[in-house]
């Protein structure tokens, strides 16, 4: 839900709060679908969030504006570390330089948003075919 709909409640566990891999995944369907400077945004909003919480994402925190707290809130009984959110910065690491895998190894089409200029990933390995035993 977003703020000005009436069951908003930014500390409302589902009406409200922000889902740092729910957030992943949406990043991920609007860099696909050609929305690449609005994922990026999402995708950096989160990461600068980690920043607040030791690195760590947790399940979920609370849904104020930036304009309100200046620094995320954390949600009182969130878990941390939690599985989902743990993925959240792997899957932002495919959406802000475009990785997408293909048959001849993974491709890059970046579309970084401010404040990461750069990014430049070492050892990705490409496809290997195997076969069968």
């Amino acid at each position: 839900m977003a703020d000005g709909q009436l069951a908003y409640n930014p500390v409302g566990y589902h009406n409200g709060t922000v889902w740092p891999h729910d957030t992943a995944i949406i990043a991920t369907g609007m860099a696909r679908y050609g929305y690449r400077e609005e994922a990026s945004r999402l995708g950096v909003a989160t990461l600068e969030a980690a920043s607040h919480f030791d690195h760590r994402l947790p399940e979920v925190f609370v849904g104020y504006s930036r304009e309100a707290t200046q620094v995320p809130v954390a949600y009182p009984t969130a878990c941390s570390p939690q599985a989902g959110a743990s993925g959240t910065p792997l899957l932002l690491l495919r959406v802000l330089p475009g990785l997408e895998p293909t048959a001849e190894g993974p491709v890059s089409e970046p579309h970084l948003f401010a404040p990461i200029n750069t990014l430049t990933l070492h050892g990705l390995p490409g496809r290997v075919d195997r076969q069968p035993p």
